[in-house]
């Protein structure tokens, strides 16, 4: 099993995590005296392809329903996209998600990865991409964006070199857009008629819903119901498509989350870059990397561990090794007890 964050959920109160990158906000109010409903109805089949939940999400995003395909969290529908097309070669955009290599390699295709550098704040550099796609021709290319765990987006006007080239050497670009809500950055919905674009989104970052596991998939018609050939009956249970009406018209719940997130986010940033001992990079998403100067991850992690707070270490990730850490923004007074108990750690 491939590690993620999150290991001190339900039971562990205790534990401060900022391995997840999920609203701290906790769930919506309006969603849980909707669930509370929604109970009563259990005994009964959800629709077999969640059909009402794509309806809804349609009218949001002013798509057609045949433009969109509901998931179990994200997460299902990296590995449906790589069982139904089992691409021969697939360029990943490193370091990022690991779930994408291991979906594909599970589905016998060969791996390639485009590293960013750490010099180059892991930016993408365009025209060395260029020239790998030009060297592999991929029949996919995987970019996340905002990506995790580096936070960095690559917009629009910076990928259309891409776009044009995926077209010309008929690859198809797949774009995990999981985090965008915690940004203002523009997404690439609007290419999906125009070129072979499968965009990722996930309900669970922005509304701290994992528990639920409610994601969903926009591209064309075509990839659409190829995607839908190869998937299985009822992957969305009744309580997550229940949700997706009350998440939709929260806009109350967005607007804390954007006022919570614009000030925290950046306070922080601050104070991380104020400790010595750390390099903080900047990132778009609702995390930060961070490359520690001295000692290593793990031995940081156990500490912390004992103070009540977890962290994720990066060393799973492609191209970063254990002088690497994650960390979530979280509420002030749980950001502040981290910066407080990293001092503490350097000063050691």
């Amino acid at each position: 099993m491939i590690k993620h964050g999150g290991y001190f959920g339900r039971g562990k109160e205790d534990i401060i995590d900022f391995s997840v990158n999920i609203n701290p906000l906790g769930v919506p109010v309006m969603l849980k005296e909707k669930l509370k409903k929604s109970i009563e109805d259990l005994d009964s089949y959800p629709e077999i392809d969640g059909r009402s939940g794509i309806e809804l999400i349609s009218n949001s995003l002013n798509l057609d329903q045949e433009n969109i395909i509901l998931g179990n969290g994200a997460t299902e529908l990296i590995y449906l996209f790589a069982r139904t097309f089992k691409p021969k070669d697939v360029l990943i955009v490193e370091p990022t998600f690991t779930e994408y290599e291991r979906a594909f390699s599970l589905n016998g295709s060969q791996v390639h990865h485009f590293k960013t550098q750490e010099s180059d704040q892991f930016k993408v550099d365009i025209d060395t991409l260029i020239e790998k796609i030009d060297g592999i021709k991929p029949d996919v290319l995987v970019i996340c964006n905002p990506n995790n765990p580096t936070g960095i987006f690559t917009k629009k006007e910076n990928l259309k070199t891409i776009v044009s080239k995926i077209k010309d050497t008929n690859t198809k670009l797949f774009i995990d857009e999981s985090f965008i809500d915690f940004t203002d950055q523009e997404s690439y919905i609007s290419l999906i008629d125009c070129y072979p674009i499968f965009i990722l989104r996930s309900m669970t970052k922005i509304y701290a819903i994992p528990g639920l596991r409610l994601g969903y998939g926009l591209a064309s018609k075509e990839t659409i119901r190829l995607l839908n050939k190869n998937k299985e009956p009822w992957t969305i249970n009744s309580l997550a498509l229940d949700s997706i009406e009350v998440l939709l018209e929260d806009k109350k719940y967005i607007d804390e989350t954007n006022d919570w997130y614009s000030s925290e986010k950046e306070k922080l940033k601050e104070a991380l870059k104020e400790i010595d001992g750390l390099k903080v990079y900047e990132s778009e998403a609702n995390f930060f990397l961070c490359k520690l100067k001295i000692s290593d991850a793990n031995t940081m992690r156990d500490y912390l561990i004992n103070k009540g707070i977890y962290i994720r270490t990066c060393e799973d990730f492609y191209g970063l090794d254990e002088s690497f850490i994650r960390l979530a923004v979280r509420t002030r007074e749980e950001n502040m007890t981290l910066i407080r108990e990293l001092n503490r750690y350097f000063n050691l």
